[in-house]
């Protein structure tokens, strides 16, 4: 996987003979992996041990067996597979585009565009979360629909058949660019259905593809079960496929206040369970945020990778990316620092909750017209 800093240490999971292990290097070894990328091929010495303690179960989950103690780390290296390399030099070009942007908005731009929020400070990450916009850091469905909008171009202008290839090709791509993360993978296998759907001419519903998504993919690696950014992502999905519509016609369509409600009531459950709180101040930070965010989204990863490939593009990609990305970033800042805490919180929810309701009973007793 990619490196991690992990106190003074740099953590990374290597695979060795088809079997994961979890590594916490420092020193010069330390150093040698922070410099390697996910999918190359390393020569590292050390010892593999069972996992145990806390984090034992964490490890399980991931499909890690182990830790390695590591005594050495070669310098010499390989660059891996074909896809891996186009991969990371992708994700380098990417960086490169954005390089004059200042590091903490870098960081940023990365986990909006492709969930990367390793460089991310501990500030930023807490005022993100507070501000219940954490998800904006992880690759979802929003990311994939801006991706196949951008390629729209191309990809009507093709014939069926042509057209679903590429753009199955289009989300393995994507999926690798963003390393597989299982909120990735739930937004591309669903994307990849309804693509599928549509050369057979069969389409279905939204509840059906999410519901074929998750029980694919658990059958797939049944280990996703226990994932809480699957679990997340599939939640947020149904409650968009079951409540955005109803909540339309309470709350009305404006700032998108339907969609992030329903999206909220779907993670509710986990989000009570792994986090213990579902900050309310996300009913202001997500309209305020969702459009500009998504702005990013879609015109910042082809503008980025531009700029990376091609230098002298990268001022101007810098430049226009950093008002946008700031944006989203005080939006964070600032809603984080006004968040309701503790019973004010849940205090907020009933209210919202009670307003629902009255909006409900007042639109079923509205009197109806009807001529004939």
């Amino acid at each position: 996987t990619d490196p991690t800093w992990v106190g003074h240490g740099v953590g990374v999971v290597v695979q060795l003979h088809g079997k994961r292990y979890r590594v916490i290097a420092h020193g010069a070894s330390g150093a040698h992996l922070a410099n390697r990328l996910a999918g190359e091929q390393v020569a590292v010495k050390g010892t593999c041990r069972k996992t145990t303690g806390p984090y034992s179960r964490f490890d399980r989950i991931t499909h890690v067996v182990g830790r390695m103690t590591v005594e050495s780390v070669s310098e010499e290296f390989s660059e891996g597979s074909i896809a891996v390399r186009a991969a990371n030099r992708m994700r380098g070009a990417l960086r490169d585009g954005v390089a004059l942007m200042p590091y903490s908005l870098q960081s940023l731009f990365a986990g909006l565009v492709i969930g990367d929020d390793r460089d991310q400070s501990r500030e930023m990450v807490n005022e993100f979360r507070t501000s219940g916009l954490s998800h904006l850091c992880a690759v979802s469905g929003q990311n994939v629909a801006y991706l196949l909008a951008v390629m729209s171009p191309l990809l009507g202008r093709l014939r069926r058949v042509p057209r679903w290839c590429v753009t199955l090709f289009l989300l393995l791509w994507f999926v690798a660019l963003a390393r597989g993360e299982p909120s990735v993978l739930r937004a591309a296998f669903m994307a990849g259905v309804v693509a599928t759907n549509a050369l057979r001419g069969k389409p279905m519903n939204a509840r059906s593809v999410i519901a074929l998504t998750a029980m694919l993919l658990l059958v797939i690696d049944p280990l996703l079960a226990w994932s809480i950014g699957f679990a997340l992502s599939v939640g947020a999905t149904l409650g968009l496929a079951w409540l955005s519509h109803p909540l339309e016609k309470i709350v009305g369509t404006r700032g998108g206040m339907a969609s992030t409600i329903a999206a909220l009531v779907g993670t509710m459950p986990v989000s009570f369970a792994i986090f213990g709180n579902v900050p309310l101040m996300s009913l202001i930070a997500n309209p305020l945020s969702l459009a500009v965010a998504g702005a990013v989204m879609m015109i910042g990863l082809p503008l980025a990778i531009l700029g990376g490939i091609w230098s002298p593009l990268a001022v101007v990609v810098s430049w226009l990316m950093v008002p946008p990305v700031a944006w989203v970033a005080g939006v964070a800042a600032v809603c984080s620092q006004i968040s309701p805490k503790g019973w004010w919180n849940l205090c907020g929810w009933l209210v919202v909750a009670g307003v629902i309701a009255v909006r409900m009973r007042n639109s079923a007793n509205r009197p109806t017209s009807v001529a004939g």
